[in-house]
């Protein structure tokens, strides 16, 4: 009976709710004074929602593996789901060895078929022996084959292998049943092929011949090698002629019950010379998929061979370049995994290959941003945090199943649970460590069910309606936003039609995870606000505080500069901050600094490359001050002093989290308000006057669409630019001036012919 696949193992459905409910293994129970009280571990789940049950039952599945393991040290008791995988393998094996023995075999007399039917005869007595004296040993070493074949242990003291070798014993009956009625030609159905031409409209069978699955256990021909004495045996041919030399030597063997009776293993012997090519074709499991009905005539396997013959795997890729993992799944021809699906996608992606994967492509050679530090997972930074978050969160949601077999319902459970997702999940690495995503989500769940305890208890005393709303903001947990949300699940529409166009799935559960400009819009007008914002007067604030009115302790300070180039420049962060004295020089005595990709310098995008005018007030402040003093003292940097993100490999990774930390500190932070924010500011000013949109596009570094200014205007003057860029006016009469401040001078000064102050 096939599986049920529409609840997780050990999942039960109850009048009362959803229960989880698991045998426990011997080792692992007490001696209590009724044993059947301590065989089951049973819990409510309180929750009539399927979603919810499905996650508390894998979690708790998971929780127990780890548990029982680590009290038994030895393996799981025998599940349903083993005891299916070994019982059908083993079935399958012991009928395609058969076939193909006899398809592979020469014409024999009638004695030989004679003797034949004989064996079977007296097989089918033994094992109804073993059946009605309860003997379990016929059928150990078939399952200590097949098991080793299929990387399943067994544990044998377990109490559930006495009911597995009591199964397998009466499959292997019915498997010497079924070889008599075939030996004599009487078969259920017509041929594959006379079907076919019956019905040219089905889905055609696989056209090759019967390919014996990869397994070298013996066949149930060696089913009473425990309690009977082995014959000296060969192959089918040899056999052939021992017994039939001449009529007059040909033994009469008759049915005989018990350990007297001989068995030859001629089908094992010819199983394992079949030809080796045919034996390296990846079996698998036999995969139904979600949604798709079962055709008339078909059973679940001839079915999944009639799939792959119609979509056989279309590999156009060098596999050499894949971890072994990704080319392990790209053997299966059906029933890869998620898990195994998401790695296979990550790792193309890393060697170079992209979508659409149905034709070939030529690999360009990958180059790391510059700057960056090489991740250890050879991606980028934007594929890595989407191979984390794809990891993380849809196998402990889904299950680590066949893709084949994810049903839209469980897709959109989980998408409908991603919306739950804290807006910082990835954000601390500590919690990273500590905590799953899953339990991020439970944390996050938790304080907000707290702070609707805490205002149920307001309103119980009679709180005023601002002290409620007080309550409200401050326990708000934020979740992801419609862009974040959008964008992890499109990696799994990706890896979906990487798995359609590999022809390994037949159907693909992650089509639905589309989503257009119009939906987008829609689900960000429920979203509220969360767009950047340009600064307003709170910006006083901002330069009125401490770090911009007091002496500085360097005067390269960072924390002071940085704002005001980007609020001055429009720059972005990571610009300013990889900024050296190089990128510094004049044209037409215009002092200028240049953005440009280096061997150590990064970009955004290739129109991020330009040349801009300093801005008359960053001169006031003593910004090429900065930059002669740093190329005195040999600094490729204008902020020599800061480091590179460990996550990221970048500047701005460590100087986002000061500059946040400074704001907060200093009461001068508002949410949308960030460094990014000052260069909004500046394109708002830019966008204010009312003039050439082309220059414009060319100071902030975006494409500009116009033919005339792509074709004709490279060489747009320095003299132009600056005239625009000082149309920008600023504020800054509250900073202080850093090289006017006495102590800043000497210091400075001090530092050019190498002293040091002593104060």
């Amino acid at each position: 009976m096939p599986r049920n696949r529409s609840l997780p193992a050990h999942l039960e459905r109850r009048p009362s709710g959803y229960y989880w409910r698991r045998r426990r293994p011997r080792l692992t129970r007490s001696r209590a004074v009724n044993p059947l009280e301590d065989k089951f571990l049973c819990f409510s789940l309180r929750t009539h929602v399927l979603r919810d049950a499905k996650i508390l039952a894998r979690r708790l599945t998971g929780l127990s593996d780890q548990i029982f393991a680590a009290l038994t040290e030895k393996t799981m008791p025998i599940a349903p789901e083993t005891t299916d995988t070994l019982l059908t393998g083993l079935a399958r094996f012991e009928i395609d060895a058969f076939e193909r023995s006899r398809a592979l075999a020469g014409p024999r007399c009638p004695k030989v078929a004679a003797l034949d039917l004989q064996r079977e005869a007296a097989l089918q007595e033994t094992l109804r022996q073993a059946i009605y004296l309860g003997n379990r040993d016929v059928a150990r070493e078939p399952l200590r084959h097949i098991a080793e074949q299929l990387d399943i242990e067994l544990n044998e003291t377990d109490q559930d292998w006495t009911a597995l070798a009591y199964e397998a014993t009466k499959v292997l009956l019915d498997v010497s049943v079924e070889r008599e009625r075939r030996q004599q030609g009487r078969y259920d159905q017509p041929t594959v092929f006379f079907r076919r031409a019956l019905n040219s409209g089905q889905a055609s069978e696989d056209q090759s011949r019967p390919v014996v699955p990869a397994i070298s256990a013996e066949p149930a021909t060696f089913a009473l090698a425990a309690t009977a004495p082995k014959a000296v045996s060969s192959d089918m041919a040899s056999f052939a002629t021992t017994v039939t030399g001449t009529p007059e030597d040909t033994p009469t063997i008759a049915p005989q019950p018990g350990p007297d009776v001989r068995i030859e293993a001629a089908v094992s012997v010819h199983a394992s010379t079949c030809d080796n090519s045919e034996q390296k074709a990846s079996q698998g499991p036999v995969i139904v998929p979600a949604g798709l009905d079962l055709p008339a005539g078909y059973d679940e396997e001839s079915w999944q061979r009639a799939r792959i013959a119609a979509r056989p795997p279309r590999i156009l890729i060098d596999r050499r370049l894949l971890s072994q993992k990704s080319r392990a799944a790209l053997e299966k021809q059906r029933g890869i995994t998620l898990v195994e699906a998401i790695e296979l996608y990550f790792d193309l992606l890393r060697v170079g290959y992209k979508a659409p994967f149905n034709v070939h492509q030529k690999l360009k050679p990958t180059v790391n941003k510059k700057g960056s530090k090489k991740r250890q997972d050879g991606l980028c930074e934007d594929h890595s945090g989407k191979r984390r978050m794809a990891l993380d969160y849809w196998p402990a949601v889904i299950g680590d199943e066949p893709v084949d077999e994810i049903s839209i319902d469980e897709l959109n459970d989980a998408l409908q649970g991603f919306w739950n997702v804290p807006a910082n999940h990835g954000k601390s690495s500590i919690d990273r460590r500590e905590f799953n995503l899953l339990e991020l989500i439970e944390k996050a769940d938790a304080a907000e069910a707290q702070t609707d305890k805490d205002i149920e208890a307001a309103e119980a005393r009679g709180a005023s309606s601002e002290e409620i709303d007080k309550l409200r903001l401050k326990g708000y947990k934020p979740r992801i936003s419609v862009t974040t949300y959008v964008k992890h699940g499109r990696v799994l529409r990706a890896v979906g039609e990487m798995l359609m166009d590999m022809q390994l799935i037949d159907q693909n559960p992650f089509s639905i995870c589309v989503w257009t400009n119009d939906e987008i819009d829609e689900l960000k007008s429920t979203e509220g606000g969360r767009e950047r914002q340009a600064w307003d007067d709170r910006i006083h604030k901002l330069f009125g505080s401490r770090i911009f009115r007091e002496p500085l302790e360097d005067v390269g300070e960072p924390l002071f500069w940085a704002p005001l180039i980007a609020r001055h420049q429009g720059m972005r962060m990571e610009e300013i901050l990889q900024l050296g004295p190089e990128d510094f020089g004049t044209d037409d005595g215009i002092p200028y600094l240049h953005i440009r990709h280096t061997i150590i310098n990064g970009l955004k995008t290739l129109s991020s490359a330009r040349k801009l005018p300093i801005h008359p007030q960053l001169i006031e402040l003593g910004l090429l001050q900065l930059v002669e003093l740093r190329r005195k003292q040999d600094h490729i940097r204008l902020f020599p002093f800061l480091n590179r993100g460990k996550q990221k490999g970048k500047f701005s990774a460590n100087f986002s989290k000061s500059f946040g930390y400074y704001r907060r500190k200093n009461e001068c932070y508002w949410p949308g308000l960030d460094f990014h924010a000052l260069r909004t500011t500046f394109h708002h000013n830019l966008l204010k006057d009312d003039r050439s949109d082309a220059i414009r596009c060319r100071l902030m570094g975006h494409t500009y669409r116009d033919e005339g200014d792509r074709s004709y205007g490279q060489n747009l003057g320095i003299e132009t630019l600056a005239n625009r860029m000082s149309s920008v006016v600023v504020d800054i009469s509250m900073i202080r001036l850093p090289f006017d401040d006495g102590a800043a001078a000497v210091k400075s000064r001090a530092e050019e012919r190498g002293l040091r102050v002593v104060s």
